[in-house]
Formats: structure tokens, C-alpha cells, sequence
């Protein structure tokens, strides 16, 4: 998000201390959210969760 962000909401976001949301997305949202093209965080297989799982997708109004 911070790169697809023009330099003023950058140094905006910057100087509000990067607030930001995490919400926890229902199995229905998520095929949509991981296909979407939005950067992702795969699991590296060091847990119980097996390697290559998607577990994180960032989402917000300058990437889409």
C-alpha cells in the first residue's frame, strides 16, 4: 500500500503513527482475497501450518 500512495496521504499516514485494522476475513471472502492480487504472506512451514499457506492478505484502497 505505502508505494501506490501518493507522497501527501504517505507523509500523512506517516504522521499519524501508521494506524491501521486487522480484521479476520470469513471463509467465504477469503478464495476472492487470496486470488485477488493483493500481497499476500505465505506460511513458511516452521508450525503446525503447512508450508506455502497463504495466512495474511493486505488489503487497501491504493491497491485496488
Amino acid at each position: 500500500a505505502w508505494w501506490g500512495l501518493p507522497d501527501e496521504a504517505r507523509a500523512a499516514w506517516h504522521a499519524a503513527g501508521f494506524p491501521l485494522a486487522v480484521r479476520t476475513a470469513g471463509p467465504a471472502d477469503w478464495p476472492a482475497l487470496v486470488a485477488g492480487g493483493l500481497p499476500t504472506v505465505r506460511d513458511a512451514g516452521y508450525t503446525e501450518i503447512a508450508p506455502g499457506s497463504c495466512t495474511v492478505v493486505a488489503d487497501h484502497p491504493a491497491l485496488r
